[in-house]
């Protein structure tokens, strides 16, 4: 199981998110390398998913 690492200095939002946007990149390459996924099928979720999020607002 994974251990939890204190950071030895305060992490701020801005690190927090260009971490995730750096795992998520990945992930997706990943995924696409290895077709798991088309490029068309991921453009698809991504406009579906911003359709979703501007009718909840």
């Amino acid at each position: 199981m994974a251990e939890l690492i204190k950071p030895q200095r305060d992490v701020s939002a801005e690190d927090i998110l260009m971490t995730r946007i750096v795992v998520y990149q990945a992930l997706i390459d990943i995924l696409i390398a290895k077709q798991v996924i088309s490029e068309a099928e991921l453009v698809h979720c991504i406009g579906r998913i911003r359709l979703e999020q501007a009718n909840l607002k």
